[in-house]
Parts: C-alpha cells; structure tokens; sequence
C-alpha cells in the first residue's frame, strides 16, 4: 500500500501538478513544502495508515491557508478599488488631479477615470 501510494503522488506530481493551474496554498503562504511533498515525506517515514492523521491535519491546515489567500486578496482588491487613475483624460479633467495617494477630486468630471 505505501508503495502504491507514493507511486501515485509522484505521477500526480510529474503529470497533473504541473498543469492544474494553481499552487497548493500552503505551500503559497508558509513557502515551504506543496502538500503532495509533505504527504510524500509523511508516506515513506510512516506509512499510509499510521502517517493518516498527519495527512489529514496536513489538508486541514491547507484548507486554512486557502481561506487566509483568499481573503488578503479579496482585502488587497478593495485597497486596490479606494482611488481612481485617470489614465486618459478629456480637457476638463488633469492628469495632477488624480494620484495613487491624492485619489481623483474630481470625479463628476467627464474624465476617462477606472478603478484599479
């Protein structure tokens, strides 16, 4: 069974892991291994059935570091969306008026004006 097992993570890793389109998350927040090394090691010093709980805790704690990215994103959008660029102004409305720190006083202007 420990053999399989770790035959099936290698082929994950090799074949799909690249291709998925995404990183395990807890590898992403704590930089350091991806969830299929982390069970991997687990698998080879204790089995499958001994090292199960581990594994779990392992998923358990990754599902928490996906809910951490998700909402630093979701944070880092709304910062993002506090202030406008007016990256293609008409006459009416100046470049100087709208800046990162400044924001864009003059909104009701008609001024090509997006949220980033």
């Amino acid at each position: 069974m420990k053999t399989i097992s770790i035959l099936a993570i290698r082929i994950y890793q090799k074949f799909l892991s690249p291709y998925k389109g995404f990183r395990c998350a807890h590898a992403a927040l704590y930089k350091g291994d991806s969830c299929s090394n982390a069970v991997l090691k687990i698998i080879e010093q204790q089995g499958l059935v001994r090292g199960y709980c581990l594994i779990r805790q392992r998923f358990n704690d990754c599902k928490a570091a996906h809910v951490v990215l998700v909402e630093k994103k979701d944070k880092d959008k709304k910062e993002k969306g506090k202030w406008y660029d007016c990256c293609d102004p008409s006459p009416a409305c100046n470049v100087t008026s709208c800046s990162k720190n400044k924001g864009c006083d003059l909104p009701e202007l008609p001024c090509d004006c997006s949220f980033l």
